[in-house]
Formats: structure tokens, sequence, C-alpha cells
């Protein structure tokens, strides 16, 4: 805290959502926080940045507003400064949070081009007035761009981004913007893959022999067994376009198909149903943090262990057991450093089942390939029933539609009761292993390991001791 007599001590901060939008670019930031400070002969400490940071999406979790929060929570700062209000909040409510925080250590907030003064009521109510303008600004935005994709997707365009794999951007043959075109290459890639996956191969297999023969995905040197699943398994191998995370349908609620498919429908359903999330005792499997996440318990109550961070400046991970805090009445809780467990009990699995061979169980697939025959049948005889003007067709028609909908309502309705076989996936658990993301990784664990209990630790011991962690195979 400054007295009336010595200079301010200033951290600035400027933030920017893209870094090519000149008007408001990180140098123009940078230059008025500084000319601001000179011409008020206030000390400035540093200028702290986020680039390539949009306030709405993040809202207070940014790397460099939580250096300017560190900054004022320490003491070494007794002002923050920035260009204008909407750099660092564009929600009333987050400034608020913001403001009552940095009022509480005796800091002000600044703008260098917008008149206020936190230290009194009138400076007050326009900085919330200032903050209200900053969040219907990023409202506003925001509307703006949805309005444009919806239209974009409306006219059946290309709305941007990168092409989904085995397409390619090209000029709309129809008008104005944007459309895809199959990528031959890419097509023939995703037709090879489909094959071997569909033929009885594992994902692995199809995986290698991509890999093998030189293609790769767009954002990768190499094909894994993830990105592979998903260019099988996605809408846009359809044709089919999505928009806010849904496939955009037509007036009966049927997936409108925009562009060419890079595979037939009937093709898609069955991967999907081989390709589907294994499931767990606990239902669908949850994408987790941590190699270990749900895997841990403590040794005193057996509550699961949590991951958590500690440390400030240079936080450490550790799964830890949250016994008494949260009331389950621990006698002696466990907290262990999650990097060193996760390495220890790779060791030990790998040195353990690494030699044997991976077997993996599958569901039949046939109902799920009979019913998306169905559903394209339904779909064309109702398109054609929409055209016809003579009766006798019109009336077979009719009675055709009849039969294929009691058909789906009996597969519909039929017991999801399907058979189950054990295929090999012509690999061991090392090889599985590697080729093998955190998810898939959770996965080889779960199907040999039940439980890993987790003792508590000495004080000021260092590394892993084995004979904290007792291991409960399946068997």
């Amino acid at each position: 805290m400054t007295t009336e007599h010595e200079p301010r001590r200033v951290v600035g901060y400027a933030r920017i959502s893209k870094a090519t939008d000149e008007s408001t670019s990180i140098a123009r930031q940078r230059e008025v926080i500084r000319a601001t400070c000179r011409a008020r002969g206030w000390t400035l400490a540093d200028i702290i940045e986020d680039v390539d940071v949009s306030a709405t999406k993040t809202r207070l979790d940014r790397p460099g507003l939580t250096r300017v929060r560190d900054a004022v929570a320490t003491g070494r700062v007794d002002t923050v400064m920035v260009w204008r209000i909407d750099r660092v909040a564009r929600s009333v409510s987050d400034l608020a949070s913001l403001t009552e925080e940095w009022a509480a250590a005796g800091v002000s907030l600044v703008s260098a081009t917008e008149p206020f003064d936190m230290t009194t009521s009138a400076g007050r109510m326009l900085l919330q007035l200032l903050g209200v303008f900053a969040e219907f600004e990023a409202a506003t935005i925001r509307d703006r761009v949805t309005a444009a994709r919806a239209a974009l997707v409306k006219a059946q365009r290309w709305p941007g981004g990168p092409a989904p794999y085995g397409y390619r951007i090209v000029d709309n043959p129809d008008g104005a913007g944007k459309a895809l075109a199959i990528d031959p290459v890419e097509a023939a890639y995703v037709r090879k893959a489909a094959d071997l996956v569909l033929s009885g191969k594992s994902v692995y297999h199809a995986t290698n022999v991509l890999n093998e023969v030189g293609s790769t995905p767009r954002k990768a040197k190499a094909w894994s067994m993830t990105s592979l699943r998903i260019v099988l398994t996605q809408a846009a191998t359809l044709g089919h376009m999505t928009y806010k995370g849904r496939v955009v349908t037509d007036a009966d609620g049927q997936p409108v198909q925009v562009w060419e498919p890079l595979l037939p429908v009937e093709d898609v359903e069955r991967l999907r149903a081989v390709l589907k999330p294994t499931k767990t005792p606990g239902g669908e499997r949850k994408r987790r943090a941590r190699l270990l996440s749900g895997m841990l318990r403590c040794s005193s109550c057996g509550a699961s262990l949590r991951v958590n961070k500690t440390g400030g400046h240079n936080p450490v991970t550790r799964y830890a057991c949250h016994g008494r805090s949260d009331g389950s009445g621990c006698t002696r809780t466990t907290s262990i450093v999650a990097d060193r467990l996760d390495e220890h009990v790779e060791r030990v699995f790998l040195a353990t089942v690494g030699s044997l061979e991976v077997v993996e169980a599958r569901e039949s697939v046939r109902e799920v390939a009979e019913l998306a025959s169905v559903e394209a049948a339904i779909k064309s005889t109702t398109a054609e029933l929409a055209d016809v003007d003579d009766d006798e067709r019109e009336a077979e028609l009719m009675s055709d539609l009849r039969k294929l909908k009691a058909k789906r309502r009996e597969l519909l309705a039929a017991p999801d009761e399907p058979e189950v076989e054990f295929v090999s996936l012509g690999m061991s658990f090392a090889e599985a292993w590697e080729a093998r993301d955190t998810d898939g990784r959770r996965d080889l664990l779960a199907s040999a390991i039940e439980h890993i209990v987790i003792g508590p630790g000495v004080r000021g011991r260092r590394g892993i001791d084995p004979e904290r962690v007792d291991i409960h195979w399946r068997d």
C-alpha cells in the first residue's frame, strides 16, 4: 500500500482475443499503459499479457490474469492498469469479483483511457456501467457470429475452418462461398481402414496399415487409434454438417446430406457399433484427467482418491483422500504425487501382463446394420412418395412405407441383449499400451486391475515406497 506521497507501483495487463486485430493490438495497449504511467509519475513494474485469449470463454481462468492476481495477493503492487475495462472482464459478475478481491487487498483498478476512480462511489458506479457495456458488446459479437454461421448452414455452404479428413474446400458450384468436395486420395484411405475394421481386423491393425502406406492425418505425423476412430464414425464422413454440436436435419428430422459421403450409412452405423466406448460396471466410460483417476482407494477409509494440486507457483499434482475435509471421518488421510505413482503402476503393470495378448469383448452389430438399412429405405420411399402422380404407384409406396415403419418399430422394441464375442486384437498389452492415449491405457489397466489401495506415506521420504501401493488384480 503506498502513501499519498509515494509513487504507485503498477502492473499493467493487456489482453487480445485475436492477435491479428490491429485496433486493439498488444503493442498499442502496452504503449498506452506506459505513457499513462509516465504522465502520472507512477512506477510500472511489469505488463502481463494474455494473447489469443477470450475473456468471454475463459472468464477469469487466464494465465496472464492469474499472474496479475498473484502479484496483487502478494502485495507487490497497489494498482492494476488496463487499456480499457473490457480487457480485464467481459461480464459484470467477473468485473465485480475482481474489483472486490483487489479492493480487499488495497489495490485499485485503473483504465488508461476511461476516467474512473475505484475509491469513490461515483467511480464504482461508472465501473459497473462500463462492465455492463462490455458484457453487452461481447453478447452482440457472439450473436452476430452465431447468426452468420446459421445462415451458412441454412444455405448448405461450408461455414469455415479446416475441412474434415477426406474432403477439401472448393468454390461453391451453386453460388457464393465455399463447399466441400471429396479428396480422392484421403477418401481411399478411409475406405481401406473401414474395410479392414468391418472384416474383423482391429483398429490397431488398421492404424498400422495406414501409417505403413504413408497416410497421415491432418494435425499429426501419424495415425493413432483415437484419430482413426473419429474419422470412421463422425457425421462428416456421411456428408452431414454439424451445427452447435448437432447434425443439421431437415423438416422431418432426417440428417441433411450436404456433401457426397465417404462411406455408406450402413457401414458407418456398423463402425459406430463396433468402435463405441467400452462399457464399465459404472456405466459409460467418462473422460478423466489422469491415468489412475477412479482406480485409487484410501487405506484408512476406503474412499476414492481425488486429483488436486498443491504448491502455489509451482504446483504439484497429487492423488489425495479428502475424507477429513468432506466429513466422512477418515482417521489418517493419504496423499501421493501423481506422476510418480503413474510411472510406478505402469512399470508393475507391464512387467506383470505386458507379454499377454489383449482380448476385446465385441457386441454383435447385425441389428444395428439392419436398422440403418430400414431407416434409409423409409427416407427413400418418403421422398419418392412426395413426387409420385400415379394412384397405383402411390398405393404401392404407402404399403411399402407402412411395412418399413412396422419393421422399424419391431427393431426398436427388441430387447437390448446383443451377442458378445471375444476377439483377439493381435497384439500384447505392451504393444497396446504404446499405441493408446491416456483413456485407452486406463481401459487396459481396468481390464486387469480392480483397484489400487494407497497407504499413508512417511514424512520426508522421497520417491515411491512400493509397500504403500497395494494392487488388487482381477481374477
